[in-house]
């Protein structure tokens, strides 16, 4: 076997794999050698060190596996179990890592695997013809190498070249009773078993059925692939197995493909052509299953063999358009398929087989036929565009430009009616490199490429066709320059020369969108003042006010004109109020406020449209910050204004009427003194008192005068805030000012309140019953001077104590003088006036004295005399209480 050696290490001279593996093991070489089968690619990898093989890898993969088997470390049972788990595909490192962490197998098993490994490979690659060698230092690191090595893999070369040259040998004495790989074998009754029968060949024969092909021997489980090999050898050199004859063997593969065994069944098919007797099914068979494996080339080979063997002129069809559908050769197909449909009577299989010859004719330069084929055609019908365009073809060809361009305009037409579209731009765009500058072309073109989404390729078509013209009419350049327009909206020179044209037709609308568009161009642009300029003269020309505002205003934003946007903005808002557009306009204004938040106008129209939405919530929020603008901005009437309102949407928001105070504080607004009052309202109501006394103050202040109402509110909040100092201070003030004004009827009613408020203060409840007394009240002036007498007495005053029951004493009725005269003594004694004491003891001593019936002498009742206050009215209306008073 010589073969050429190709190394990146050294030059070494022409040797065969023997010779080359010898030298290396005597060298001690340390490398990689690469063995390669130039008929399958096949290719392994032996890596040398010292001499020695330390790992053999570019196998398949599952021969590893196969190896534990025949090495008898794996049954073939336990083997299936660990791929189940670890899959199908397992590499043979991963199937070693997962056998020994299984503990199934040691070291030593390993290394009895490896050595039926090596020797099986290096059969395999000793039978190579003219292998391809290449040796170098250089290793690549490979995990199955890596773990071949782990295990302590190291075998002689020697000694395996030898075991694999003698199983080259001995194989040689088996190869002309061999069967082939594809082989049925049937087992021949008459010859009975040898005695000397090898346990390979007996193993072979236990579970042997007739019809087994030779492969599935070949590759017993259980046997290594050469033992396997010369078992079957010995069972066919003893007349115990023969091949299967044609009949047998077309029977086997009928069997396999109806089980299903494809691969089986094609090899077993393509067998019984080696006997010469191939039939129209068994090449349909193998056409179909070559297809199914991927194999083109065999399987439209075979549909061709099949079709020389077939009658049927509808199976015949389908078994030709398969060959052609596979790359069998086309004009020889499509000549047969134009005979068959023509036999037929098909007229539009004809008709396309025809228009395909006749292309294959036009690629391989026969005009001439390939015209008459499409001539043909068009005397069975053929379409009228496939047709032209082929004829325009071929006249192009003949340099006949005219004809040509007559048969591309037929094409381009009949195509788009049928609306073929890719097929009728093919033919406008022919016709266009015949004859640049005709516009109506280029139109027509241009517009079946848009209408197919293709707009760049209408562009050039329309460009290239303006750039080339001549002598266009304008009408005709009109539509293209309008089509132009509307696929390059930033052709500002096209939109001029478009609006120009409007002019001098007096098309104002027309005009108008042109200028809209040139518009548009100018903001792609970035062009803003220009845009700005353009939109004014469409505004002008008074054209969709509302969204030419809205436009005007973004350009106004962009170029940082904020006074002039918003004003554009808001015109735009009115505009759509003024239509009713209720739902266009918060839209509108709220994009508008993304770009100017600090636009009052803006601000105010969102606050109103939202309030008449009926969406409260962001009305309120829009009017706070349309007051908070228009104060900053110092429009403080504004500001109240947006206040008011959003009080009237929350009528217990507290924040916003302080506000408003504020404001109506700062601009001295004539309703102050309501909006203060608001402001304590709803300050009581939430129950914010400091609030409240903070601005019922503040109410004090702005009424100036005597401001009875804000005074006794301010009392009252002092109370319910539980300020009794505070309260006993603010309302003694307000007291003595009524007194000094006379104001009496009100200085009573605040009195009584701070009486109610304060009823154990004995100065209060004295200057209450002086003033009912001064009033001529004497009814409640008793009352009071009653009640006064024993919280002066626990206040220590009992001078004043004593005046008071001499004033009880003058106002009291005959039957009230005892109660007195026994206050007074109680008084006198120390003891504590206890009205409801005094009263029942005094009416024991009336029940006494009626039932004596007599009153003892000198026991005559005291003459009611009457006793002045020490403290006359002059005297006490003027007393002012101040905050100092002892109470």
């Amino acid at each position: 076997m010589g073969t050429s050696l190709e190394t990146t290490t050294s030059g070494l001279a022409l040797v065969d794999l023997p010779g080359l593996i010898q030298s290396l093991a005597s060298q001690r070489r340390a490398g990689l050698l690469k063995v390669t089968d130039q008929e399958t690619r096949e290719e392994r990898r032996l890596r040398f060190s010292g001499g020695t093989i330390q790992s053999l890898t570019g196998g398949k993969t599952e021969t590893f596996g196969k190896a534990l088997v025949w090495s008898g470390m794996l049954s073939p049972q336990q083997l299936s179990s660990v791929l189940a788990r670890l899959g199908q595909d397992c590499t043979p490192d991963r199937l070693v890592k997962a056998l020994v962490a299984a503990k199934l197998l040691d070291k030593n098993a390993l290394l009895d695997a490896l050595d039926c490994y090596v020797e099986e490979e290096f059969t395999t690659i000793l039978g190579w013809k003219q292998p391809m060698l290449s040796f170098s230092d250089v290793i690549a690191a490979e995990e199955w190498a890596a773990v071949q090595m782990k295990i302590g893999m190291s075998i002689n070369p020697g000694s395996v070249l030898l075991e694999g040259l003698r199983r080259q040998d001995e194989l040689g004495t088996f190869a002309e009773v061999l069967p082939d790989p594809w082989d049925a074998l049937i087992r021949e009754a008459s010859v009975p078993e040898p005695a000397g029968l090898s346990k390979d060949a007996a193993k072979l024969l236990e579970d042997f059925t007739d019809g087994t092909v030779a492969n599935k021997l070949f590759g017993f489980p259980t046997l290594p692939p050469f033992r396997a090999r010369i078992a079957v050898g010995q069972l066919c050199r003893t007349g115990i197995l023969r091949t299967a004859n044609l009949n047998e063997l077309i029977v086997e593969a009928d069997a396999a493909y109806a089980h299903g065994d494809h691969r089986t069944a094609y090899g077993l098919y393509r067998r019984t052509l080696g006997f010469g007797q191939g039939t129209s099914r068994i090449h349909l068979h193998l056409a179909e299953l070559a297809e199914r494996f991927g194999e083109k080339a065999e399987a439209a080979e075979s549909y061709m063999a099949a079709v020389q063997q077939m009658s049927d002129p509808s199976a015949t069809v389908v078994a030709l358009r398969n060959a052609l559908r596979l790359g069998a050769d086309r004009e020889a197909v499509l000549s047969q398929m134009v005979a068959i449909h023509l036999q037929l009577g098909n007229r539009d299989e004809t008709v396309k087989n025809l228009l395909a010859l006749a292309e294959l004719h036009g690629e391989r330069g026969g005009r001439e036929q390939a015209m008459e084929a499409v001539r043909e055609a068009q005397e069975l019908g053929a379409d009228q565009g496939t047709t032209a365009v082929m004829l325009a073809r071929f006249a192009r060809a003949d340099g006949d430009v005219e004809q040509a361009a007559l048969q591309l305009e037929l094409a381009a037409r009949s195509f788009h009616e049928n609306e073929r579209l890719d097929e009728a731009i093919t033919a406008w765009r022919e016709l266009l490199a015949l004859l640049p500058g005709r516009c109506e072309y280029a139109k027509e073109c241009a517009e079946l490429l848009v209408w197919s989404g293709k707009k760049d390729e209408a562009i050039v078509v329309l460009r290239t066709a303006l750039l080339t013209q001549k002598d266009a009419s304008e009408d005709v350049l009109l539509h293209v320059y309008e089509l132009l327009a509307q696929l390059v909206p930033n052709d500002v020179e096209c939109h001029d020369w478009l609006a120009q044209s409007y002019e001098r037709r007096r098309d104002r609308d027309g005009a108008t969108k042109q200028l809209k568009l040139a518009a548009s161009a100018q903001e792609r642009t970035g062009d803003f003042s220009e845009l700005a300029a353009t939109l004014e003269r469409i505004i002008e020309l008074g054209g969709e006010k509302i969204d030419t505002y809205g436009w005007l205003a973004r350009t106004r934003v962009k170029l940082k004109q904020e006074s002039l946007a918003s004003e554009a903005f808001s015109k735009a808002v009115d505009a759509l109020l003024e239509l009713g557009l209720l739902k266009d306009a918060r839209p509108l204004i709220e994009s508008a406020l993304a770009d100017l938040p600090a636009s009052l106008a803006l601000r105010l129209r969102l606050a109103q449209v939202t309030n008449r939405e009926g969406d409260r919530a962001t009305a309120m929020k829009q009017f706070l910050l349309a007051a908070d603008l228009a104060r900053g901005c110092g429009d403080r009437p504004t500001a109240r204004d947006m206040l008011v309102q959003a009080c009237r949407l929350r009528p217990d928001d507290l924040a916003t009427r302080v506000r408003l105070a504020e404001v109506a504080e700062e601009i001295k607004d004539a309703n102050l003194d309501s909006i203060l009052a608001d402001v304590v309202r709803v300050a009581v109501r939430t129950t914010n008192h400091g609030i409240a006394l903070e601005h019922a103050r503040k109410r004090i202040s702005n009424a100036g005068g005597l401001a009875y109402g804000p005074r006794c509110e301010l009392v009252e909040l002092l109370r319910l805030c539980g300020d009794t100092a505070g309260q006993l201070g603010t309302g003694k003030q307000l007291l003595n000012e009524l007194l000094e004004q006379g104001e009496f009827e009100k200085a009573v009613e605040v009195l009584s309140r701070l009486v109610a408020s304060h009823p154990k203060n004995s100065e209060l409840m004295l200057q209450l019953a002086e003033v009912y007394s001064a009033l001529g009240d004497e009814r409640k002036a008793f009352r009071f001077y009653k009640h006064v007498v024993p919280l002066l007495q626990l206040d220590g005053k009992l001078s004043e104590a004593k005046v008071a029951l001499d004033l009880l004493q003058g106002m009291s009725e005959d039957h009230e003088l005892p109660m007195i005269a026994m206050a007074r003594e109680r008084l006198d004694k120390g003891h504590s006036v206890d009205w409801d004491k005094i009263r029942q003891e005094a009416e024991q001593d009336q029940r006494r004295r009626a039932a004596g019936m007599v009153q003892p002498a000198g026991d005559k009742p005291p003459e009611k005399t009457a006793v002045k206050s020490e403290r006359p009215l002059q005297r006490v209306i003027p007393r002012v209480i101040t905050p100092t008073d002892d109470l």
